[in-house]
């Protein structure tokens, strides 16, 4: 399965289950919450985008590339963390757009596998549904991309995250001995909980580092002054 993996970008479908006017854009192309008093238009972002900023920490504000017009549910957006590269795309693939299960977003991921992989992994964690799961398989292979091939990228991404935080898991391990937040790590990435993973982890490199407390007098410490060594300087003057 690792062979769906490419080494500069990630493409991955899925499908929107629930949308509704969350977001707007202003005058520059920002995407922004509903409520911002800057939007001149409104977005309908659908779960499955909203989700996907929410994971990537520390994301620049998204813009708009291709604005909504009529369809509010057809827009595209990007942004940047890091050194990973985010596009989505929403369209209608079936029922001229009548209802939110006709649509579906196409994710495009530019930057370092690794971080690719815990994207797409966060992602499905955090959403309720299975992404890859269309209402129309059907009628999205013949007009988008085939459903199998696509599950399969989606599987081979999360696979990648999960070695990846086993790896680290096992390294830790050996680097600082069994613990008990080596067992919680362990049983955080049986629930897909990344999060939780690297909590534990930093938990235990926190209490592996050594502090040096150095001697201090609680009653504190009295500096000797030898008169001798000041010298007497008198700056004031007598006035006639």
């Amino acid at each position: 399965m690792q062979e769906r993996l490419e080494a500069l970008s990630s493409t991955l479908y899925a499908q929107v289950r629930d949308a509704g006017p969350t977001h707007g854009y202003d005058i520059e192309g920002h995407l922004r919450p509903k409520a911002h008093p800057a939007n001149i238009a409104t977005v309908y972002l659908g779960d499955v985008a909203q989700t996907l900023l929410k994971v990537m920490q520390g994301a620049s504000t998204p813009v708009m590339n291709k604005k909504p017009s009529f369809d509010e549910q057809n827009w595209t957006v990007s942004c940047r963390a890091g050194d990973v590269t985010l596009t989505i795309e929403s369209y209608s693939y079936w029922g001229f757009g009548l209802l939110t299960r006709c649509y579906a977003n196409t994710i495009t991921l530019e930057g370092p596998l690794s971080e690719r992989a815990r994207i797409v992994f966060d992602l499905v964690a955090s959403l309720p549904h299975k992404p890859w799961e269309f209402s129309r398989r059907g009628k999205f292979s013949s007009k988008v991309s085939n459903t199998n091939d696509n599950q399969e990228c989606w599987m081979a991404h999360i696979e990648r995250a999960r070695d990846d935080l086993s790896d680290l898991i096992e390294t830790t391990l050996l680097a600082k001995g069994d613990c008990e937040d080596i067992e919680i790590a362990r049983n955080a990435l049986a629930d897909d909980n990344a999060p939780a993973v690297l909590r534990a982890l930093a938990r235990i490199e926190a209490e592996s580092i050594d502090v040096e407390v150095e001697d201090v007098s609680p009653d504190g410490m009295v500096l000797k002054i030898d008169d001798d060594a000041i010298p007497f300087v008198d700056l004031s003057s007598e006035e006639e």
